[in-house]
């Protein structure tokens, strides 16, 4: 390795003066572009989408801190069941609201019912189960078959309330 350093150095020697200027700003301009290309930018690219990742996160954590009221009221009316009938009832009652037909059901002791329905679009499905929890009816079962119909679904279910 030391040779091959004296080597260059004699062969930088033997070179005109002129030429070992060019080459020395040959060298401060491509040292100047490893700086800035190398070293600068991926830096300031870092940087800059830690700092966007950081303002995600800040608006993720607004909303989040938002919606908290939502949940605590979600949450208080599961503990308070609304009163309107037996469970059968107000589950019915809810599947005709949503156009969800029921094609069996069986009670299961005190407070406890299994569903069957054959065909229905999970989108009218989705919400009519979110509106059974908000009403204090726990799902303690649910086993979802797709049909041959896209967004069409037969479900077993088991409610508590």
């Amino acid at each position: 390795m030391k040779q091959q350093i004296e080597q260059l150095l004699q062969k930088w020697r033997a070179l005109p003066s002129s030429d070992q200027r060019a080459l020395g700003l040959l060298g401060v301009f491509l040292g100047g572009l490893f700086v800035v290309y190398g070293l600068f930018l991926p830096a300031k690219h870092y940087f800059e989408g830690a700092q966007a990742r950081a303002e995600e996160a800040a608006e993720l954590l607004s909303w989040m801190q938002d919606q908290r009221p939502v949940l605590e009221q979600i949450g208080s009316s599961q503990s308070n069941p609304v009163a309107g009938g037996t469970l059968l009832q107000r589950v019915t009652a809810a599947a005709e609201q949503r156009k969800i037909a029921i094609k069996r059901f069986e009670p299961e002791g005190d407070g406890r019912v299994r569903l069957w329905i054959e065909s229905a679009r999970y989108q009218d499905l989705q919400p009519w189960l979110n509106n059974l929890l908000q009403q204090g009816i726990s799902i303690r079962t649910v086993n979802m078959d797709a049909l041959g119909e896209p967004g069409m679904v037969s479900a077993r279910l088991t409610l508590e309330g």
